[in-house]
């Protein structure tokens, strides 16, 4: 009895063996994330699922508007509609792509749909933002094939900086023509917030810890030198949830992606007011 109970510890409620905590392998490490099993119309399946497209495209779309609302005489079009139906099928294709170990076949069918969008008049003659956003849609392709070898600091690194610079430009630019500096500077917090709070989910290891360490000093430099207030102090809150998140014995599968997505997009929300 003791020996089978023994067995049974070792095992996943899935029946594969228990990977090793102490890996520096990231496809190892995220196989021991993502383990919780759920039927395909199991609501602990899209939960998490819907909620980390809604908190993206909160992310994307937060700063733009309000940069666009604060300027005279800048009004939203229609123009835009193109963009959002982008935003939505990239959301889900980076959702598919997260949550299922970077290795998701379905999300490919998303990203295609991205693509499709970017055809739109609207956005093709606009070359600029054309190529911007097939780079974003390039890079989570990319990123799911091992011999690029992105699923490291480095596609954390490329992956902040096209998360954060080419949809919220693209949207800026779309509506008013014309981008600014300024526009441009206020993007650094959700430049360092996508680095620190995706750390985890690229590097879900030792090694994506330590990591972690940096990440989170340089968001709280970009925070504290955006704005003091005493939304800040809810900003240093949930960046420490998810810090610890990471040491948290990890089984709750894509619910521990959704709390980072989450508290990312309420520290934007905090952060662009």
């Amino acid at each position: 009895m003791d020996l089978n109970y023994q067995e049974q510890s070792q095992k996943l409620p899935d029946g594969r063996r228990v990977p090793n905590r102490m890996s520096a392998n990231p496809q190892e490490r995220r196989s021991y994330e993502n383990f919780t099993p759920a039927g395909f119309f199991d609501w602990r399946r899209w939960a998490p699922l819907a909620a980390i497209v809604i908190s993206l495209n909160i992310v994307w779309w937060r700063q733009p508007l309000l940069h666009t609302k604060a300027l005279a005489g800048a009004a939203m079009t229609w123009q835009i509609v193109p963009l959002f139906g982008y935003t939505l099928t990239i959301a889900i294709g980076m959702t598919l792509m997260m949550t299922q170990n970077f290795r998701s076949i379905l999300s490919y069918l998303f990203l295609i749909l991205s693509i499709l969008f970017t055809f739109s008049s609207l956005i093709q003659t606009r070359h600029e933002i054309f190529i911007l956003l097939l780079l974003l849609t390039g890079f989570c392709a990319a990123v799911q094939q091992n011999w690029f070898g992105l699923q490291n600091w480095l596609g954390l690194v490329l992956f902040s900086v096209l998360a954060t610079y080419t949809i919220p430009i693209s949207i800026f630019y779309v509506t008013n023509n014309f981008v600014t500096q300024r526009f441009i500077w206020q993007l650094l917090p959700m430049l360092f917030g996508f680095g620190f709070y995706f750390t985890p989910i690229f590097m879900p290891n030792p090694d994506g810890r330590k990591l972690s360490i940096l990440t989170l000093g340089l968001f709280w430099v970009t925070v504290f030198s955006h704005e003091m207030a005493i939304s800040t102090v809810f900003i240093i809150i949930f960046s420490l949830l998810a810090f610890i998140l990471q040491f948290v014995k990890a089984k709750i599968g894509n619910w521990q992606h959704m709390g980072y997505v989450l508290m990312l997009a309420l520290s934007m929300l905090l952060i662009y007011h």
